[in-house]
């Protein structure tokens, strides 16, 4: 499955030298897999309060090849490229004007909130098998 997104870079993603502080890439890698899954039609909000469903991050990496700065629009082409029993990874790649300036990974793990009050009861589960179908979707 592949998504997408476009983002103009805001004053606030800036350190004091005008170029995209580093933490906001991965902020912007959970916004486009919170886009990606949009796309086939499981938000954030349907997984967590109707089925108590989360995709939580265990790993990610950025590979930073040019700076970003205030005002630039960017590209992020998010793709599964990995769907194991209770894991997803996606690798995200950033295009300013066609030109790619940074790439990165996420891998997130399934979960089942058994009590959504306490985030200490949480459980890994295989990803249910409708959803893996969306996420193996081309």
């Amino acid at each position: 499955m592949k998504n997408t997104i476009e983002l103009r870079v805001d004053l606030g993603d800036t350190d004091a030298r005008g170029v995209v502080f580093y933490p906001n890439y991965f902020r912007w890698f959970d916004r486009a897999t919170h886009e990606l899954l949009r796309a086939v039609g499981l938000t954030h909000s349907q997984l967590l309060e109707h089925y108590g469903l989360a995709q939580p991050v265990v790993e990610c990496g950025c590979h930073f090849i040019r700076p970003l700065r205030y005002d630039d629009i960017v590209h992020i082409e998010s793709e599964v490229v990995d769907l194991k029993e209770k894991t997803f990874k996606l690798e995200h790649h950033l295009f300013k004007e066609g030109v790619l300036v940074g790439s990165g990974y996420e891998l997130r793990i399934w979960i089942k909130m058994e009590d959504p009050d306490d985030v200490g009861k949480l459980k890994s589960i295989s990803i249910p098998e409708e959803m893996a179908k969306l996420l193996k979707a081309k």
